[in-house]
């Protein structure tokens, strides 16, 4: 069952985005109204902010997102809430009222807008609606037995992804790494089961046309070269800032310890 708590609005504000007396104001009148605001300027903090709130669904109340304005950032960031949830929602606010801006937004995956000359009493209302609306639906998700946190992460579309055809390896913080043609084929391998886990012998026939060449399934050196592949995809990695998260499974073969999916 969702827990409850302070509703959180999480919000991005990139730092050239007009600030002052009135903003603050609204701050101040927001968490007057019994809202916890996380207010973020740069997408390195606020992407990460906002992809754990929605891993973190099925334990706490769900967030609302705010996004500043329409420039090439917040347009971007708005996109990138909307691949990563269909239900949360997702708010832009303006200096005022421009109806080519709120079309943009609105294209772009925006649920609502607002303009710091609304009144705070305007602005809460339209929060506590989105709100309650997306407290239903995630509600009536858990009742439905999506109360697991891998199965909601995979509903909403989150985790782990490769993308421009297996090629790049993206993390759910939106870090990102090449891969070669041994590490793709090896992730791809792991990506067609059903429950991300592939013996050594499955492992081993994906990547025997590899770029590394190929090699008897059942020798030493074959299982060892699965060992080389691994070792060399958590090192590349580590320097990305990514726990790439492939687990053993003794006398078995390896699994992919979180969801992933191949966009």
């Amino acid at each position: 069952m969702l827990a409850q708590s302070t509703p959180t609005i999480i919000w991005y504000r990139p730092q050239k985005e007009v600030s002052g007396p009135v903003l603050q104001a609204r701050y101040e009148e927001l968490q007057a109204a019994g809202f916890e605001l996380q207010i973020h300027t740069q997408p390195r903090d606020f992407y990460p902010a906002a992809l754990q709130a929605i891993v973190n669904l099925h334990t706490s109340a769900p967030p609302l997102f705010m996004v500043a304005g329409v420039n090439s950032e917040s347009l971007a960031a708005i996109s990138r809430l909307r691949m990563h949830s269909v239900s949360l929602p997702i708010v832009v606010d303006f200096p005022s009222f421009s109806e080519d801006q709120v079309l943009q937004a609105l294209y772009s995956g925006a649920d609502d807008y607002f303009c710091l000359d609304n009144s705070a009493a305007l602005w809460v209302a339209k929060i506590e609606c989105l709100l309650r609306r997306v407290r239903y639906s995630e509600m009536s998700a858990v009742q439905s037995g999506f109360s697991d946190s891998t199965a909601i992460v995979e509903q909403l579309g989150l985790g782990w992804i490769l993308i421009e055809e297996g090629w790049i390896l993206t993390s759910p913080e939106g870090r990102s790494m090449s891969l070669t043609t041994t590490e793709r084929e090896f992730l791809l391998a792991l990506c067609e089961q059903s429950d991300r886990r592939a013996s050594h012998q499955q492992l081993l026939h994906a990547i025997s046309e590899s770029e590394d060449g190929p090699e008897s399934l059942d020798s030493p050196l074959g299982h060892n070269r699965l060992g080389v592949v691994i070792s060399r995809l958590k090192r590349k990695g580590a320097v990305e800032g990514m726990n790439i998260p492939i687990r053993s499974i003794y006398k078995w073969g390896y699994m992919f310890g979180a969801p992933i999916r191949v966009q």
